[in-house]
């Protein structure tokens, strides 16, 4: 495909204006015109397979009959096949070339399964491998050998055919086919599932940290590894200067998985916390190769489009990764692997933005601002003209070791290790120029002058450690050939330490240190475009003996989380030639310790004759949108901090008591739960039901300040649910299947909710006392927070392709009725020690009385199109496209409840295209990802305060090229075109809350892989 007919292409997909129903018209006859171009496959073909092990066996079958053949490794192991030659069918090779093995084939759609025999018996049976997610209800699709073409993407085809719910995977091998340097990015390739970067001022957004699943947060999404839960320091959010719920899944390499299964219909045997869905990352194990020994490494440079240009970065970065398993023993029944992985990258991005929150002034008839938009003239204009220029130098790596072993043939065991470390140091310059309480002049609709203004310049320098270190240990035992008993344990822990210092001058204050406003930096201001631009007197604005003293900060946050998981299951199988009934039941039980701290300690001078001529300088680098053609000043660390030493017996040190103690909680979790559950299926129809109960008890600590005095302060809750769930499939034909479920699932809150903790903070000292004061903020806990609670309703249809498309279509429904929808309360207006700010911004978590979302989810995978034409034969296809709708009901202080029309975090659609051309050993993938409107956050008693992130679209190309067997060198491209992250507000969200720049990565890799 040529660059114009791939440009011609992107431009016409254009989600927003595609009808659903045609799209599902269109879908649906285009199958069928692949399906009618299906040529007939019986036919005979000459063999030549020589005798020897099974797993040697299979590629040359495979390469001889051209038919794709999937099957588990651990099945392969120790398996031999006496070979065949001759002209035949292939069915009847199949069976030739599995007698005595005790194996079978299984053909579904265009591929053959190789499995165990259906009842093999006592003597000869060997039992499963631990499922590597036990949690996850799907068969037949552990780390699959694939021979053939569209390795990838059959891989994520078996594993939704063969699942008993709505299942999505990505295989490691379709990781690597893209630019997904973390496991974050695979998953902007699922149906349904958006990622999200952090959305609080205090960190870089440049990489996208968790998931959005149907449109609910990561917080509400059970993510596990290896089927267990995994201990977590949550996101960070600066609202509530703690981490929310949920894990940072960018922790994790995509080295590192060698699969990701999304879940979206809930089954017992399941954390229940995943009302969005789960997500488990699955870890290679000794036993995953078909060999005794393999190998698979990676090693790679990278360069990123932007770089820092206030002080010198780095111009590559670097990966690597490898994974070496050995089995060994007289039976080769003992297997070992160690796995390592390193990652560096350094970058920098530019930021322009408004305020942190009252994003707009509003002025009456004489120009001067007022508090009530109804007094106003009705012309809106943006608080601050702000910018920003980040730097991050981020390293990450991994140790992991795994042991299995197979004492019989009736007992299973294995043990794994890991530590995972990730260190994001991050550097920000910031100008911020402000009118404050001036009045306006000459006001038109897109401009205005202020007599007076002022410029802030403020530097942040820190850096952020994360850890995750954890231990799991599994056995299975199968007592009788239809019994089986699995149990499994899991210990981890996790930390954040961060560590950051900010500095900061004013121009533009007075003797006192308030902001007052500097004639000389009169204001004239220009709305006209999306980019806002306060314009300014540019040698007033370089004049930098203007600028005081501020302050000087010097912060730490510091999170721990242990999480310790035991889990025991029995499934019993009475399988008849007809008839297949599974029984399960199972016990779990969690304990999670989340323990939170912070310090401020703050410092601040009125030396009139400090200014930050000692302290910075004015960089040559202009500020993007500014009109005024102002540059860059930037502040020199250490001559500032070195300003503060020189005169520390001046210094004024705020009381630190309040910010030491206000955020600082200790939230403790037990949970306790059971589940039953049965698996019907006869005759292509399949039914799962079961019942989970789970009781939660929570304790949390914190502080809260009454009266000027700090006190402790504890909250228990505790809660009991009972969850059900029906889940049906039915094989309508040969390769379409109809499923059908229900489940009630609950999103449990995040730790800091709880915590009943008061803390209000004013952005200067002379505004506490002022009832007018613009920068104060108050965050508040929750203590009496309910979990919401989710009715999810699911019907999918999918259509395997006819062999020579060796594809996939699906179109899945889906609607979730939640009560007691979690999100966070924002109004304005708070009283304390006996004033009360009318313009203070008070966050609490809160429940919503109703909310709901409802999706369409359309998915296409065609392998090849070379059953339309033989030229077409390299030309493949993965694409798919999600429509979400929701609805929130929010409590308003004083008015009515206020109807949203979308959840926190959910975008309105979602679209992934993927084009790929593969001849012999070259490989060309384009894929192009599209996020629709998201919601960011709300002001539940002002709409023009709600933030949205802007719809986005990211382009990503890769070309590989095998140099010999298990050899390939790999070149990426990740966000072709620098597209920023943005986020908007306002009247129909058309103003600017800040634009993130993305930079453009390069890569260039080699990788290989043996056995």
């Amino acid at each position: 495909m040529s660059e114009r007919s791939l440009s011609l292409a992107l431009r016409r997909l254009r989600p927003v204006s595609i009808d659903p129903a045609r799209a599902v018209a269109l879908l649906v006859a285009g199958t069928l015109a692949l399906s009618a171009a299906s040529p007939a496959q019986a036919r005979d073909v000459s063999f030549s397979v020589p005798a020897g092990p099974l797993s040697a066996a299979i590629p040359a079958f495979s390469r001889d009959s051209g038919v794709q053949i999937i099957a588990r490794p651990e099945v392969l192991r120790g398996k031999r096949t006496r070979g065949l030659a001759g002209r035949m069918t292939v069915e009847r090779a199949l069976r030739l070339l599995l007698r005595g093995t005790g194996l079978e084939s299984r053909q579904r759609g265009g591929v053959i399964l190789i499995v165990e025999a259906r009842r093999p018996t006592r003597q000869t049976q060997r039992p499963a491998q631990p499922a590597a997610a036990p949690e996850v209800q799907v068969r037949d699709t552990r780390p699959l050998i694939v021979t053939g073409q569209r390795v990838a993407d059959r891989f994520s085809i078996e594993t939704k055919v063969a699942a008993i719910g709505i299942v999505d995977a990505v295989s490691s091998d379709d990781m690597r086919r893209l630019p997904d340097s973390t496991v974050v990015d695979a998953l902007r390739r699922v149906p349904g599932v958006s990622v999200v970067a952090i959305a609080d001022n205090e960190h870089p957004r440049d990489v996208p940290i968790a998931p959005v699943v149907r449109g609910l947060t990561q917080a509400y999404n059970n993510i596990t590894l290896n089927g267990l839960p995994i201990a977590s320091i949550g996101v960070p959010d600066a609202v509530s200067n703690s981490g929310s719920r949920g894990g940072r899944m960018d922790l994790l390499p995509a080295s590192a998985i060698s699969r990701l299964t999304v879940i979206k219909t809930f089954t017992p045997d399941l954390d229940a916390n995943a009302i969005g869905g789960a997500i488990d990352m699955e870890t290679l194990m000794p036993f995953s190769g078909s060999n005794d020994t393999f190998m698979v490494a990676e090693a790679g440079l990278s360069e990123v489009s932007q770089r820092s240009v206030v002080r010198p970065q780095p111009r590559l970065g670097g990966n690597a990764s490898v994974t070496a398993g050995h089995v060994f023993g007289p039976d080769r029944k003992v297997g070992v692997l160690i796995a390592a992985d390193f990652q560096k990258f350094d970058n920098s991005s530019d930021v322009h933005g408004n305020a942190d929150g009252n994003f707009f002034n509003s002025y009456n008839k004489s120009g001067q601002r007022v508090s009530d938009i109804a007094l106003s003239n009705g012309i809106l204009v943006p608080r601050q003209d702000k910018y920003w220029y980040n730097e991050s130098a981020r390293w990450r790596w991994g140790l992991r070791a795994a042991v299995e072993a197979r004492p019989s043939d009736v007992l299973n065991l294995s043990a794994m290790a890991g530590l995972y470390r990730f260190h994001d140091g991050f550097t920000r310059n910031e100008t911020i120029i402000s009118a404050d309480d001036a009045a306006v002049v000459d006001q038109t609709a897109t401009s205005g002058r202020f007599e007076r203004g002022s410029v802030q310049v403020g530097y942040r320098d820190g850096v952020t450690r994360s850890a995750v270190r954890l231990l799991q240990l599994k056995a299975q035992w199968q007592p009788s050939p239809g019994d089986q008993i699995s149990l499994a344990s899991s210990l981890s822990q996790a930390s954040l330490d961060e560590v950051y210092r900010m500095a900061k001058f004013t121009a533009g204050t007075d003797e006192k240190g308030r902001v007052v406003g500097s004639s000389s930096l009169g204001i004239r201001y220009d709305t006209s475009g999306f980019h806002h631009s306060f314009g300014l007197s540019p040698d007033a604005y370089t004049d930098l003996a203007a600028y005081a003293p501020t302050y000087w900060r010097d912060r730490a946050r510091k999170a721990r989380s242990i999480a310790d998981a035991f889990r025991a299951d029995w499934r019993h199988d009475m399988a008849s030639e007809e008839v297949t009934l599974e029984l399960a039941a199972g016990l779990a039980w969690k304990a999670t310790r989340y323990s939170y701290s912070y310090t401020n300690d703050e410092y601040r001078l009125f030396d009139t004759t400090l200014s930050l001529k000692d302290a910075g300088s004015v960089l040559g680098v202009p500020l993007s949108w500014n009109q005024s053609g102002l540059a860059q000043i930037v502040i020199d660390p250490d001559a500032a901090w070195r300003m503060l030493y020189d005169n520390i017996g001046s210094a004024i040190r705020k009381d630190s008591i309040g910010d030491n103690l206000r955020d600082n909680f200790i939230h403790r979790e037990r949970i306790a739960a059971a589940y039953a559950m049965a698996r019907y299926e006869r005759n292509g129809l399949e039914l799962v039901a079961g019942l989970r109960a789970e009781q939660t008890w929570t304790q949390t600590a914190a502080n809260r300040e009454v009266d000027d005095l700090w006190e402790a302060v504890t909250e228990r809750s505790d809660y009991l649910e009972v969850l059900p769930s029906l889940l049906a499939s039915y094989r309508i034909a040969e390769g379409l299947k109809l499923r059908a479920a229900y489940s009630k699932t609950m999103g449990r809150p995040g730790f800091e909710a709880y915590a009943p903790r008061q803390s209000i903070s004013f952005s200067a000292d002379e505004e506490r006392g002022d009832p007018e004061a613009l920068g104060v903020t108050v965050n508040l806990g929750n203590a009496d927070i309910r979990p919401r609670i989710s009715d999810n309703f699911d019907l999918s249809l999918e259509w395997e392709l006819p062999f020579d498309f060796g594809g996939l279509v699906s179109l899945a429904l889906f609607r979730k009725t939640i009560t007691d929808e979690i999100f966070d309360l924002v109004t304005s207006g708070y009283a304390f020690d006996g004033v009360y700010y009318r313009n203070a911004t008070v966050t609490q978590p809160f429940n919503a009385s109703k909310a709901h979302v409802s999706g369409l989810e359309l998915g296409a995978t065609i392998a090849s199109f070379g059953g339309l034409a033989e030229p077409l034969e390299p030309l493949g296809l993965s694409a798919n496209w999600s429509v979400l709708r929701g609805g929130l009901e929010v409590p308003a202080a004083e008015s009515p409840a206020r109807e949203i029309d979308r959840l926190v975090g959910q975008p309105s659609q979602i679209g992934n295209l993927s084009v790929y051309y593969t001849r012999g050993g070259l490989e060309l993938r384009a894929a192009f990802n599209w996020t629709g409107l998201a919601l960011r956050n709300l002001q539940a008693d002002d709409a023009l305060q709600d933030v949205y992130w802007a719809p986005r679209r990211q382009i990503d190309l890769q070309a590989r090229y095998r140099l010999a067997e298990g050899v390939s060198i790999i070149f990426e491209v990740a966000n072709l075109t620098e597209e920023r992250l943005v986020s908007v507000t306002g009247p129909d969200q058309a103003w600017l809350k800040d634009s993130y720049s993305v930079p453009r990565a390069l890569r260039l890799s080699l990788s290989a892989r043996i056995g």
